[in-house]
């Protein structure tokens, strides 16, 4: 039996329809990189520039437009991390459709699927994603590590709630 090298993420891109990623590329890769483009969404390179005058540059900046996809990269990336910590076999599909899944106008949605699609590209073929891979593989295995210790003690408090309802019965 041989093993994959890629695994396929679909997208709802007309253009291209599915992204070819390595097979150890995880939904914490895709939590990195929706972290990323939370950070070069942020518009924090209008420091110093708040104007409340609707004639200024600033009011032109479309400042919202970018507070709004930050604060989705942001959402998706804790979002994605919580969901990997109670399953550790959660999905790179189900991440990515995760960080695809903006509510906006219409090119505002587009950008944030151009965004993700080229990131996710970038990393890949640039080869960046392993720079954090092993970081990642060591969140992994600190998260079945804990799920197996904490099987035991789960299994030995559901079996005493049993013995407790079969006393009462």
């Amino acid at each position: 039996m041989t093993t994959a090298t890629t695994q396929t993420i679909n997208t709802n891109l007309i253009s291209t329809p599915t992204i070819h990623v390595p097979a150890n590329f995880t939904a914490l890769h895709l939590a990195h990189i929706s972290w990323n483009l939370y950070s070069s969404n942020a518009p924090t390179s209008y420091s110093n520039e708040f104007s409340i005058d609707d004639s200024s540059d600033f009011a032109h900046y479309n400042i919202q437009d970018s507070v709004d996809i930050a604060q989705h990269f942001y959402d998706c990336a804790f979002a994605i991390g919580n969901a990997v910590q109670h399953n550790v076999d959660y999905s790179v599909q189900d991440a990515f459709y995760m960080c695809d899944d903006f509510y906006g106008d219409t090119c505002v949605r587009e950008d944030v699927s151009t965004q993700l699609f080229n990131n996710i590209l970038a990393h890949v073929n640039c080869g960046e994603y392993d720079n954090y891979t092993h970081s990642i593989a060591l969140d992994y295995a600190v998260l079945v590590e804990e799920s197996t210790s904490a099987l035991p003690e789960q299994i030995a408090k559901l079996e005493k709630q049993l013995a407790s309802l079969k006393a009462q019965a």
